[in-house]
């Protein structure tokens, strides 16, 4: 063990990053030659807590203790496809490394992109309970749907672009924007409670080209998908859908949807609460008013939390001022 400051015992590793660690992971790319040139399968996900309704590689999943990373695609290729793969026909495609604004542990993780083009045995579904369906997709017409972090290889396989380092989230920056009342109120649970028009314009020109997450509740009481941004909804019920609304069923799928770039988490309630020890920047509307109602913003710890700059109100409606909080620990930040 090297000594630290004064001759003092430094840290262990596991001491300086206690929940440092990536999760590995080997995904398969069946690849053929059809009429519509490469042609790629994928699978479609379902009865998973994850990625549900999504297209997929034909088989992916951890890399098991011992393994490596092309035993694990040999692995995974007979368990969800039925097929037998040897390490030999395996080519290496690229590897994603991603994170997202969630610093949870299992959101840190290495993909590693491999492609096959004989094996032996009819690809099928072989795990119903995980996918409804395997389908030969034309490398240049994906659909839509194709999960964000393994659309970046099969863009690079179709590019041509083998032995690419891909990387997804690591831009990715969160920030929550909320109109606050004097008591803490920021709605009913149903609507807003109250119309401020200087506050419209300025969310509108705070969030246009960004990303907006809400939660289901926040979407009911907008009614509508906001133009110029996208919005990624958080609900748990299954088969919900709206125009214009991309639909996350946990916060970490949002986050994967979202990709790089700044997240504005807008409401409710209960989605602030889960995501402000993540953010790093807080835009408070503070409201001279004090409505009834049960959803609340978060406390605000000022130990943790600086004011960078605060925008007096117009004073055409109840704003006070807009006010702009950064978190002390980010990288690069300083106490006031």
């Amino acid at each position: 063990m090297s000594a630290g400051p004064a001759g003092a015992p430094a840290p262990d590793r596991e001491d300086r990053h206690p929940d440092s660690r990536l999760v590995p992971a080997t995904y398969v790319v069946l690849q053929r030659e059809g009429g519509s040139g490469t042609e790629v399968l994928l699978q479609l996900r379902q009865g998973t807590p994850y990625m549900d309704g999504w297209w997929a590689c034909g088989a992916a999943g951890h890399v098991e203790p011992g393994e490596s990373f092309l035993q694990a695609g040999v692995r995974e290729a007979s368990e969800e496809m039925g097929i037998t793969l040897a390490e030999s026909e395996l080519s290496y495609l690229a590897t994603v490394h991603r994170t997202c604004a969630l610093p949870d542990p299992v959101e840190q993780r290495v993909d590693v992109f491999v492609t096959a083009t004989t094996w032996t045995g009819e690809p099928h579904v072989a795990e119903s309970h995980r996918a409804a369906e395997l389908r030969w997709w034309p490398l240049d017409e994906l659909p839509d749907a194709v999960v964000p972090h393994e659309r970046l290889a099969l863009d690079a396989l179709r590019e041509g672009r083998r032995g690419s380092l891909l990387l997804h989230g690591f831009r990715q920056s969160l920030t929550l924007v909320a109109a606050v009342g004097r008591n803490g109120v920021i709605g009913d649970g149903s609507s807003m409670p109250w119309h401020l028009p200087t506050d419209l314009r300025f969310f509108k020109q705070t969030t246009m080209g960004g990303v907006l997450l809400m939660g289901r509740g926040t979407w009911d009481s907008i009614g509508r998908a906001l133009p110029g941004r996208r919005t990624i909804v958080v609900t748990r019920q299954r088969g919900w859908s709206a125009p214009g609304a991309e639909v996350a069923h946990s916060l970490a799928e949002a986050f994967l949807m979202a990709g790089d770039g700044e997240v504005f988490v807008v409401g409710g309630g209960e989605i602030y609460a889960q995501t402000i020890e993540h953010a790093q920047r807080l835009i408070l509307t503070e409201v001279d008013l004090e409505p009834t109602g049960r959803t609340r913003f978060p406390p605000v710890d000022p130990s943790a939390w600086r004011v960078v700059s605060r925008q007096p109100g117009s004073g055409d409606d109840a704003v006070v001022a807009w006010v702009t909080w950064e978190r002390l620990d980010r990288p690069g930040a300083t106490s006031a």
